[in-house]
């Protein structure tokens, strides 16, 4: 009991570390300083809750940490110390459930996405890591971009060995099928690497 106490108190704490999640967008409609922004991350084979994913009946809100990725966004290129999950890296974050078009509000802003974490065993701290190293900017004037899908292969042995930004456009009428927005509001800005790493 001891031990089941401790990993929920560990836990706790970090949590208070955790990032600050960048909010859903229910339309179009933004502040003079944000954007909508449309997009899609995947992973190339998906995870496999069964086989690769531990769950445990003492810990809350696991589902929702081991279905998505977290994805650490910022004004500047600074990637994401991957020998530890530290909740600084990941403020102004997106939290993406694997293969479903998103739609959030975002500054207005040149944004980097600096590197993700999904969960593979929550209580043991089990992660795997994704690189960053890619952007996208605003246009003039835009109220909402479709950045594209970010498609994350990985090997047998969790290795990425392979990412690819691909224009899937059919994704910002999912994204909009309960907001009534129109796609025609949408501007392409889709991801771009980040040179001269």
């Amino acid at each position: 009991m001891k031990k089941v106490f401790l990993s929920i108190f560990c836990l706790a704490l970090q949590a208070c570390a955790l990032p600050l999640i960048l909010p859903a967008a229910t339309d179009l409609k933004t502040g003079a300083s944000e954007v909508v922004v449309i997009g899609k991350i995947e992973l190339v084979p998906p995870i496999s809750a069964e086989f690769e994913q531990r769950k445990h009946w003492n810990i809350i809100g696991e589902d929702r940490m081991l279905n998505h990725v977290l994805v650490a966004t910022g004004a500047e290129y600074k990637p994401v110390d991957t020998s530890k999950l530290n909740g600084s890296d990941f403020n102004n974050s997106l939290e993406i459930k694997w293969g479903v078009p998103f739609m959030v509000k975002a500054p207005r802003q040149r944004t980097f996405l600096n590197g993700g974490v999904t969960f593979l065993n929550v209580k043991e701290q089990e992660k795997l890591w994704f690189p960053g190293g890619y952007y996208f900017d605003v246009p003039n004037g835009a109220k909402a971009v479709y950045i594209g899908t970010l498609r994350y292969t990985r090997n047998d042995f969790n290795t990425i060995t392979k990412v690819e930004v691909i224009d899937e456009r059919q994704d910002i009428g999912v994204a909009l099928n309960k907001t009534g927005g129109s796609p025609l509001l949408v501007r392409p800005s889709l991801l771009k690497r980040v040179t001269g790493e």
